[in-house]
């Protein structure tokens, strides 16, 4: 990810002046734009960093607010979104653009050190982790993700969800390039979330394994009949795990 930014405010005032002042100071590289869709999409090479400073007519940053969800959810890409404003600001924001998009949300007044920190240390992540495959894993038992989390995390840029719900809110704000699927969890199964995945436009091309305790024949036919990437067991021995899942990307 590059240190550029999209600094979406509706004036250029003081303050508003002296934050994009501190980013640049900072080292990144930063545009500016008035909430609106035509002025934003003219953009060359747009960033992948977008802060929207909240203030005044809030209505008027709700199609941008939609339009930077749209670019955020986009495939191939990791987009970031930063809201600043007051508490009730970025509550209004919240109810165009979930939670679950919103990287970060900084009270106003802002202490940009803050702001600084959090994108250095995204920039830094990115770069560790840069032309890794990322792998998110899904599963109830914390035991579980810890132990994928070694056998995996040397090779692969590891992600771990422990319940559907967190995988889907995750996928929100990260792109993978596969997820490994409990298939047996309680509250909401792995049925049921693969079958959220495949119905959201942003998810449903991420290819899925499912990952099950069981090999007994009815609950097989199961498996399969989700029509998954490929199932395996969680029983197997860790190399023939990492093998299969280098066998997927590899195309075997």
């Amino acid at each position: 990810m590059k240190k550029r930014i999209l600094f979406v405010a509706s004036e250029s005032s003081f303050l508003v002046n002296a934050m994009v002042k501190n980013l640049r100071d900072s080292g990144y590289t930063v545009l500016q734009s008035q909430p609106d869709i035509v002025e934003i999409s003219l953009k060359e090479d747009m960033p992948d960093i977008f802060i929207v400073y909240l203030e005044g007519d809030l209505n008027a940053f709700n199609g941008t607010l939609k339009y930077l969800k749209k670019l955020k959810a986009e495939e191939g890409v990791d987009r970031v979104l930063y809201l600043i404003g007051s508490p009730a600001e970025i509550e209004a924001a919240h109810e165009v653009v979930p939670k679950s998009f919103v990287n970060a949300a900084f009270v106003r007044p802002v202490n940009m050190a803050d702001v600084v920190a959090k994108l250095d240390i995204l920039i830094t992540e990115e770069s560790e982790f840069h032309g890794k495959k990322r792998l998110l894993v899904v599963d109830d038992d914390s035991t579980m993700l810890r132990t994928m989390n070694n056998w995996f995390g040397k090779k692969y840029e590891v992600f771990m969800a422990n319940s559907g719900m967190n995988a889907i809110a995750l996928l929100a704000q990260k792109k993978v390039d596969l997820i490994l699927l409990d298939y047996e969890m309680p509250v909401v199964s792995g049925l049921q979330v693969f079958e959220m995945l495949k119905s959201e436009p942003h998810t449903a091309g991420i290819p899925v394994i499912f990952l099950t305790s069981k090999d007994d024949k009815d609950t097989v036919m199961k498996v399969l009949a989700a029509k998954p990437e490929k199932y395996l067991l969680k029983t197997r021995p860790a190399e023939e795990l990492i093998k299969s899942v280098d066998d997927f990307f590899r195309g075997n």
